[in-house]
């Protein structure tokens, strides 16, 4: 069995330990099945007690008009705190398919957002190409991130490329020309995304030696293309990386999402390479391999009661030996310490919370109770690797 049928079973598990480790698993894989999506969105409206483990992980994926529609029923039912979870899968809606559903939408987009879908499907090249050249002077402008903004960059970015108005000539040169600088422009970056949607694979050693970059924005496009290839030569090219401490978690988050053999191999090197801090993501992305030829490096990971560093190990150990129904002694006891640590967490998030609502909000500090890819703690609405852990 493939990657995905191993997966099939688990999509919708009861067992809400084992769900959380197949949505992490498939959180940045490119060909998840679009009626995957659906059936995780039902789920998320259906079960509030899954609804935000799903929310958080599955909102990178393409939402076919089956999808929306349910989107669209969540919104609906959800409690307001939650609603922000539905409405960032709009991030990733057609423009046709918005206008199709533009009465539903209307109460959560702007008219100048209806007016942007408009432009992206009837205006001309000229018109297109303005728009591209004002959303990347104010996202240079901008104090901050806008992460609003650069969506929108990539929307257009899409556009371009889907009516052959940018070519692979045009892209290499923006290229080429950010290689030269300390850090990329905005226009550097919705390159590499357009590499991406052209799929233009001879990128792929320039690609991976943007991994040993410290801008996070940069960092995802890029992880995303190499991802995205599939290919034996991206886990080539990204081998180097993952013994670098600076780029590990990049590096293992790409190799981690090809899942071929080699892939298999490459991880295993690592893990008897890097420190022990590094480990645990490499012992991570190697559960989410689903192979059993990863057995020997999981077990000796488990075996050696590591700390937490940036993954919890017990939830990753007890979701991989169950998906792929191998028994383990110690399963029982990896449950309990995973869901002993996450009831400390939610006391820890409502204590919080309550003395939030009583005072000013202090400044976050890191804890060892969330995972990377958790949503930060501090509220940013970003993952926690991308934000406080850093």
């Amino acid at each position: 069995m493939n990657f995905l049928q191993k997966i099939e079973p688990y999509l919708t598990s009861d067992d809400l330990l084992v769900q959380e480790f197949v949505v992490h698993a498939l959180e940045d894989y490119p060909d998840v099945p679009e009626e995957w999506v659906t059936r995780l969105l039902k789920e998320a409206v259906n079960k509030k007690e899954k609804e935000s483990s799903i929310l958080v992980f599955a909102d990178k994926h393409q939402l076919s008009e089956e999808a929306l529609k349910v989107l669209l029923d969540g919104l609906e039912k959800a409690e307001r705190s939650k609603k922000h979870l539905y409405t960032k899968f709009l991030e990733n809606i057609e423009p046709q398919l918005a206008m199709n559903y533009k009465n539903e939408l209307t109460p959560y987009h702007t008219k100048e957002t209806w007016d942007f879908y408009e432009l992206l499907l009837n205006g001309t090249e000229e018109e297109v190409w303005n728009k591209y050249g004002e959303i990347i002077n104010k996202l240079e402008q901008a104090p901050e991130y806008d992460h609003e903004l650069f969506i929108k960059g990539k929307k257009v970015v899409k556009t371009l490329v889907q009516k052959g108005w940018i070519n692979e000539k045009e892209i290499a040169l923006i290229l080429s020309e950010n290689l030269n600088e300390n850090w990329f422009s905005f226009d550097g970056i919705l390159a590499v995304y357009a590499i991406r949607l052209l799929k233009l694979e001879t990128h792929t050693p320039i690609l991976a030696s943007l991994l040993t970059r410290e801008e996070d924005v940069l960092l995802e496009e890029v992880a995303d293309a190499l991802i995205s290839f599939q290919s034996e030569e991206v886990v080539r090219a990204v081998e180097p990386y993952l013994n670098q401490s600076d780029s590990v978690i990049f590096a293992t988050s790409v190799v981690g999402n090809i899942k071929l053999p080699l892939s298999i191999d490459v991880l295993q090197s690592a893990y008897h390479q890097v420190t022990e801090e590094d480990q645990d993501i490499i012992f991570e992305a190697l559960c989410h391999q689903l192979s059993l030829d990863c057995l020997p490096e999981i077990e000796d990971y488990m075996e050696s009661e590591p700390e937490v560093y940036l993954v919890e190990p017990e939830p990753v150990a007890y979701g991989y030996f169950t998906v792929m129904g191998v028994k383990h002694p110690k399963l029982p006891k990896w449950k309990r310490v995973a869901e002993k640590r996450e009831r400390q967490f939610q006391e820890d998030m409502n204590n919080s919370n309550q003395n939030n609502a009583l005072s000013t909000p202090a400044p976050y500090q890191n804890t060892d109770k969330v995972g990377r890819n958790d949503p930060c703690p501090c509220g940013s609405g970003k993952k926690y690797k991308k934000c406080c852990l850093n």
